[in-house]
C-alpha cells in the first residue's frame, strides 16, 4: 500500500471521529439547538413578554450583556488635626498615610479661645443717714425685695438747742419765776405744761445752732438772770448701710420718696 493511500484512510477516519463527537456517539449528549431548548422548558406557554419588547414582537436581536462598571476608586480621607497636638499625635500613631496638614493659626486661636465669662456689676457700699423712723422702714423694705442684705444704726443727734430755766416744782412757782425775770428786762419766755421731765420749766429760746444759744444766754447772763442755761434737744435719726450697684441705687432711690437726698459717705465700723 502506498503512503498516499495511507493519508487518506488516516484523514476519513479522524474526520469520522470528529463527526462522531459533534454528535455527540462518542461521549455525552449533543450539543442542544435554540428550539430544543424552547422545546425542553417547562410550561412554555405560560411565558408572556410585556411592555415595548411584546408589542414590538421582540424582533431585534438579543443585547448584549452589560457587564457593572466598577466604582471609582474614591480619593483618600486625609484626616485634618485641628490643633498641632493633634497633628502631632496622629503622625505618631500612624492614622495619617500622608503628612496631616496642620490647621491655620488663626483657626487653632478661634478653636481654644473661651468667650468671656459675664462679670457681675461691681458692688459699692452706698448709706442714708439722717432717717426718720419711717424713712428708715421703708428704705429697709425696699432693699430686702431687691434681695439686698442692710445694716441699719440708730443714733440720738441734736435737732436744737434750747435757752431755759430748769423745771420748778409746781405751777405757782414757775409764774414766780417769770415774774422775776420780767422785771430783769426778759420779754420772750413761757412755762412748759407738758408733763413729763421739761414740765414747769421756763422756755427763753430754741434755736437750730449751739453758737446762737449761746449767744442768748450770754446776754440773760448780763442782764442778771443765774439759773438758765443751754440743753441739746436730741432727735432720733436712722443710718441705713448697703452694698449694691449704682443702677439698684437708682431704682431703690425711685422708689422711696425724698431719699436720694439723704445718701451720703459710708461709715465704717
Amino acid at each position: 500500500m502506498s503512503t498516499t493511500r495511507l493519508l487518506v484512510i488516516v484523514l476519513i477516519l479522524l474526520n469520522a471521529l470528529a463527526f462522531a463527537g459533534v454528535k455527540g456517539w462518542i461521549v455525552g449528549t449533543p450539543p442542544r439547538t435554540e428550539p430544543e431548548r424552547i422545546t425542553n422548558q417547562l410550561n412554555p406557554e405560560r411565558i408572556r413578554l410585556s411592555g415595548v419588547a411584546a408589542r414590538e414582537g421582540a424582533a431585534s436581536e438579543p443585547s448584549l450583556p452589560t457587564t457593572p462598571l466598577a466604582p471609582a476608586p474614591s480619593s483618600p480621607t486625609v484626616a485634618v488635626a485641628e490643633t498641632p497636638a493633634e497633628a502631632e499625635s496622629m503622625a505618631r500613631t500612624g492614622q495619617a498615610d500622608e503628612p496631616v496638614p496642620l490647621p491655620d493659626a488663626d483657626v487653632v486661636a478661634t478653636a481654644g479661645e473661651t468667650l468671656p465669662t459675664p462679670q457681675p456689676p461691681a458692688l459699692v457700699c452706698q448709706a442714708w443717714a439722717g432717717l426718720s423712723e419711717q424713712e428708715a422702714d421703708a428704705l429697709t423694705r425696699r432693699l430686702r425685695q431687691a434681695g439686698v442684705e442692710a445694716e441699719r444704726r440708730r443714733s440720738e443727734t441734736p435737732s436744737a438747742w434750747w435757752v431755759r430755766v430748769p423745771p420748778q416744782g409746781s405751777r405757782d412757782q414757775a409764774e414766780r419765776r417769770v415774774q422775776e425775770l420780767r422785771e430783769l428786762g426778759v420779754k420772750d419766755m413761757f412755762i412748759v405744761q407738758e408733763a413729763g421731765q421739761s414740765q414747769y420749766a421756763i422756755s427763753l429760746g430754741l434755736f437750730k445752732t449751739e453758737a446762737r444759744a449761746q449767744q442768748l444766754l450770754g446776754q440773760l447772763r448780763a442782764r442778771g438772770v443765774r439759773n438758765a442755761g443751754v440743753e441739746a434737744r436730741m432727735s432720733t435719726t436712722y443710718l441705713i448701710q448697703a452694698r449694691l450697684a449704682d443702677e439698684g441705687v437708682r431704682a431703690i432711690e425711685a422708689d422711696v420718696r425724698g431719699i436720694s437726698a439723704r445718701r451720703t459717705a459710708c461709715n465704717g465700723r
